[in-house]
């Protein structure tokens, strides 16, 4: 689906240049999901993936950093948002993990968790200071603590760190986490999945997947 999006504020989130960007309502990405950008008049052939921090009125605030100038967009619904809904009852236990120390895309999870009477972990180093007060703020070394209790886990990671964080959590002297878990994986996704050019490729256990598609929000 093709829209057109602009830039009209810029402001910070979690501390970081980010824009509130105004877009048609069809063209605003849900939790998970992405707006691919392209500066208007540019002849640059790679386009940048947006994720949503928090929304407004008539668009919504991008997730750091800030997108191209007078950007233009194809929003990909197709793409894997968080399963959240389907993971948490009431009461449920929620852990938002932010492993590269950027919470900004996990943040349209907070009030959907709330929204559902789920209890709300924030994993980070830096936390953002307008969470609600219902939001308990863990730092970086409690994360298997918290991950053990949840029933759903949401973890932000960039490409290169996936490794890591799979070797961090399947340690053979930690308990199994408690619930279901997904990440969002924040890579380079240029093509947005119309030309399989492979550029966004994770590794899983289930074999490569493209971000771009089958992501990037990944099991």
């Amino acid at each position: 689906m093709q829209g057109e999006a602009k830039i009209v504020e810029l402001s910070l989130v979690c501390g970081r240049p980010s824009a509130y960007i105004s877009c048609d309502d069809s063209a605003v990405p849900e939790p998970g999901r992405y707006l691919l950008a392209h500066e208007a008049g540019s002849d640059a052939p790679l386009a940048t993936g947006v994720f949503a921090a928090a929304y407004r009125s008539n668009g919504f605030v991008a997730a750091p950093p800030v997108p191209p100038a007078g950007a233009q967009g194809l929003c990909y619904m197709f793409a894997v948002r968080w399963g959240l809904d389907s993971s948490c009852r009431r009461g449920a236990a929620s852990a938002l993990i932010a492993w590269n120390d950027d919470p900004a895309p996990l943040l349209p999870l907070v009030g959907d968790a709330i929204g559902q009477a789920a209890a709300v972990a924030l994993v980070c180093a830096n936390p953002p200071p307008e969470l609600p007060l219902q939001v308990e703020v863990h730092p970086p070394p409690a994360m298997v603590d918290v991950c053990i209790w949840s029933d759903y886990a949401a973890f932000h990671v960039e490409r290169d760190s996936v490794d890591v964080l799979v070797r961090s959590l399947t340690q053979p002297q930690w308990p199994a986490m408690g619930g279901t878990a997904q990440a969002l994986v924040r890579t380079e996704m240029p093509c947005g999945g119309l030309a399989d050019c492979g550029v966004c490729t994770v590794r899983t256990n289930n074999g490569p997947q493209l971000a771009c598609v089958e992501g990037p929000v990944l099991n």
